[in-house]
């Protein structure tokens, strides 16, 4: 019989309490923001849309891919960004493979609040490694994260590297 495995992350109580009285969009502010790509940890700008990891992770590179427009639903999307959005998903899976052995890796949208959504109005796609395998094995039992996410964002743009070379 498989026990079921709880993602415990006490060191997203700040976003969960101040999300919920946040104004505007924190991806749009995101991508307004002078700050380099480097400081708001942006991996990848295609054409219509960004990858980037979430700075309140359930576990280390906890990646989201999102469009640059502003839509609560893929029911809006236009033609051209669904192939990117789900390219970048595909890019967040190899990343998180690659970088950290990662088994399973989960990837979905929360579409609307009530799904869970902490950014309803603006669409985005989580890529999450799932509670198995090495990298689970370094978080079990953590109470913060087991690495800064400029840690994981410089793994990330090693692996990044030689995906684009090879």
């Amino acid at each position: 019989m498989r026990t079921m495995q709880i993602l415990h992350t006490p060191w997203r109580r700040e976003y969960v309490v101040a999300a919920q009285n946040q104004e505007g969009c924190v991806f749009c502010d995101l991508l307004a923001s002078e700050k380099d790509d480097q400081t708001r940890f942006i991996l990848h700008r295609g054409k219509t849309a960004f990858l980037v990891l979430n700075i309140y992770p359930y576990t280390p590179g906890h990646l989201m891919a999102v469009p640059y427009r502003h839509i609560a639903s893929t029911t809006e999307l236009k033609p051209d960004e669904l192939p990117e959005l789900l390219h970048l998903c595909q890019l967040g899976e190899k990343l998180l493979r690659r970088t950290y052995g990662c088994r399973s890796v989960h990837a979905g949208a929360n579409l609307g609040r009530a799904a869970g959504a902490g950014v309803p109005g603006h669409l985005h796609f989580h890529i999450v490694a799932w509670p198995e395998g090495p990298l689970w094995e370094r978080c079990q039992g953590q109470m913060e994260p087991v690495e800064t996410l400029e840690e994981t964002f410089r793994q990330f743009r090693e692996t990044l590297s030689s995906l684009r070379q090879g």
